[in-house]
């Protein structure tokens, strides 16, 4: 087998511009769509990672993947590719491996255009559009379902195009957010995380985030230079945790029984904003990259916690020459679950929900050879791979015993600290309407940690929203 790299230069500008035109059709012009079409078979061209046939492959099935910096999910990946070329002779898959954002708007220009899309493509959930603008394919048959968690599959049963309901997305990682901490700042600063629940109740997180910032370092590493959610975690789980998963589900989708004034939420609200008054979020987070906040708290150690999804083993557990965390941090990381408020309805919850999967496209001239590829990757050794590999929780059934290396008292620990009578499956993003996601990605992403903004404009901006019903 080769690998073959290639790489080339587009601008964000370029590819935005065309990707409007899967949003405004208006927005057209003959010079445009040759250049969109230009755009577009370099982007086709883009360097990949490709795992040939060891015969003259008659069928190439085509790979846009995040993962550009994240050289362990590659691994997990060109595996599971390696794995079915070999059990379908004449088939070869090419991955290209992007950042995030540079592929979701190399898809968008793609699908715009209309030509030299993808076979198959990365998925997460900052990309519902892809699901109602009929990007994606129908999986509800010709897929192997057995080795998938029954509630991930549910997770992408929902409205496609048109309204019609179908499952969209072959979900792999699992996401729970998760709050990491320097073991050896909370000894430091004689903070103590309790070994059964570890959990701290509201009055010893308040002064574990004051001792901190005492102590000249940030309570949380927090960037939302390049990310519309890693503002929000704090938010999310204090909601969680007041409010239970029944009355935070009818908050964010708007149902109307739980608004944006109810004395519970303004409690949440009140005590955050106590939380971002006692400097507890770097004053740069506006500017902060997500792969510099990973720095700022493994490698510069400036603050105490990190509030991330699970995920964050993938970057973190990385070589420290590919910004991983250094060795020596490895036994001070500690994780602990979100702090429990006072007479709240889920302190004993956790978010639980499908982090990414991989899509087909529905216009892909090989349709059957990318569902035969996805029963491949939905397979217990592509979840192995995941877990022993990326280091990352996957929604594939596993056998804990098979969990080896290295990094196996890490999923000890992750396993103790996620041991919840219920897990929320729950997403902001999912079950908010796009005005509602627009708005809280504004203020609770942004605004509110940053200090910016009232607890009341706050309030004032998300109701708003949520009477909106858009």
């Amino acid at each position: 087998m080769m690998f073959w790299v290639a790489r080339v230069r587009l601008t964000k500008e370029t590819l935005g511009g065309c990707a409007r035109r899967i949003l405004e059709p208006r927005w057209q012009s003959i010079g445009t769509g040759v250049v969109c079409a230009i755009v577009i078979v370099a982007l086709a061209s883009v360097g990949g990672f490709v795992t040939p046939a060891a015969s003259a492959p008659t069928v190439t099935i085509t790979w846009w993947s995040h993962f550009a910096s994240a050289a362990n999910n590659q691994k997990v990946l060109l595996n599971a590719a390696h794995r079915y070329e070999q059990s379908h002779p004449g088939v070869a898959v090419k991955i290209t491996f992007y950042e995030k954002e540079q592929m979701i708007l190399a898809l968008r220009a793609a699908f715009a255009a209309g030509q030299s899309t993808p076979d198959v493509y990365y998925y997460d959930n900052d990309m519902s559009e892809f699901i109602t603008g009929g990007y994606a394919a129908d999986l509800s048959s010709g897929i192997n379902w057995a080795n998938e968690e029954p509630w991930s599959k549910e997770y992408f049963h929902r409205p496609g195009p048109g309204g019609k309901i179908g499952v969209w997305v072959l979900p792999i990682e699992k996401d729970t957010d998760e709050l990491y901490y320097n073991k050896k700042m909370f000894s430091d600063f004689s903070v103590a995380v309790p070994s059964g629940s570890y959990q701290l109740d509201q009055d010893a997180f308040t002064a574990a985030v004051q001792k901190c910032v005492a102590g000249g370092k940030s309570a949380f590493a927090v960037g939302v230079g390049d990310r519309p959610y890693p503002g929000t975690y704090i938010t999310n789980y204090l909601l969680l945790h007041q409010l239970g998963e029944a009355d935070l589900r009818d908050l964010w989708s708007g149902g109307g029984r739980v608004t944006w004034n109810d004395p519970r939420v303004q409690a949440v609200l009140s005590y955050e904003r106590k939380l971002v008054d006692m400097k507890a979020f770097p004053p740069s987070m506006s500017s902060i990259k997500l792969a510099e906040a990973h720095i700022f708290f493994h490698t510069q150690q400036q603050a105490c916690m990190m509030p991330v999804g699970s995920w964050y083993t993938s970057r973190a557990f990385e070589p420290p020459d590919k910004s991983g965390q250094p060795k020596e941090f490895y036994p001070i990381l500690g994780m602990m679950n979100y702090p429990a408020l006072p007479g709240g309805a889920g302190n004993n919850l956790k978010f639980m929900q499908v982090d990414s999967g991989v899509a087909i496209n529905p216009r892909s001239t090989h349709l059957q050879e990318a569902k035969a590829l996805f029963n491949v990757i939905a397979t217990p050794e592509t979840g192995e791979d995941y877990v022993s590999i990326a280091v990352a929780p996957t929604t594939l059934k596993i056998d804990p015993s098979k969990i080896t290396g290295a990094y196996a008292d890490y999923w000890k620990l992750y396993n103790a600290v996620n041991a919840v009578d219920k897990p929320a499956v729950l997403a902001w993003q999912v079950v908010m309407k796009p005005g509602m996601v627009d708005a809280y990605t504004q203020v609770i992403n942004s605004a509110f940690p940053e200090g910016l903004i009232s607890v009341a404009d706050a309030t004032a901006k998300l109701e708003e929203a949520r009477k909106s019903g858009q």
